[in-house]
């Protein structure tokens, strides 16, 4: 609940502060400006950071098994200690995280919201059961429930 309700007024406040700055769109635009336009920004990129690190932030209480822990979790984060095992995370996030921003700026310069978007449905199907066939795979073995299951 408290992750709903945090989400919640992220997601107003934005709202509300993009309506305020918005143009009116052009016809058949889904933004305002030029494609891309928005990659260059330095606006753009300050809500990009502050919203990653709010997301972040708030799932934590999303994850939580109770307000307890979430609390002590991010009391944690003000007492950093480099551990080993954090070159490996590192390296792996980088693996996984760099290759989706690069995908996400090449999308926002075309001025699309999603990878298929434009392309024939049998393409779109194709990469949807192609994505659920390599998620099922890559999670059968897990001994960690998917988090939903825990409601």
């Amino acid at each position: 609940m408290i992750w709903g309700g945090i989400h919640g007024c992220w997601l107003s406040l934005e709202r509300f502060f993009n309506n305020l700055t918005r143009r009116p769109a052009a016809a058949g635009h889904r933004e305002t400006g030029e494609p891309g336009s928005a990659l260059l920004s330095p606006r753009a990129w300050v809500q990009r950071i502050l919203l990653f690190h709010l997301v972040g932030v708030t799932w934590v209480f999303f994850r939580a098994t109770s307000l307890r822990e979430a609390v002590l979790f991010l009391t944690g984060l003000g007492h950093w200690n480099w551990e080993p095992e954090y070159g490996v995370a590192f390296r792996y996030l980088a693996l996984v995280v760099i290759p989706l921003f690069l995908l996400d700026l090449a999308l926002e310069a075309r001025n699309e919201e999603y990878v298929f978007e434009k392309s024939p449905e049998i393409w779109r199907v194709a990469a949807a059961t192609s994505l659920v066939a390599v998620v099922m795979l890559f999670s059968a073995n897990q001994i960690g429930a998917f988090i939903y299951f825990q409601f």
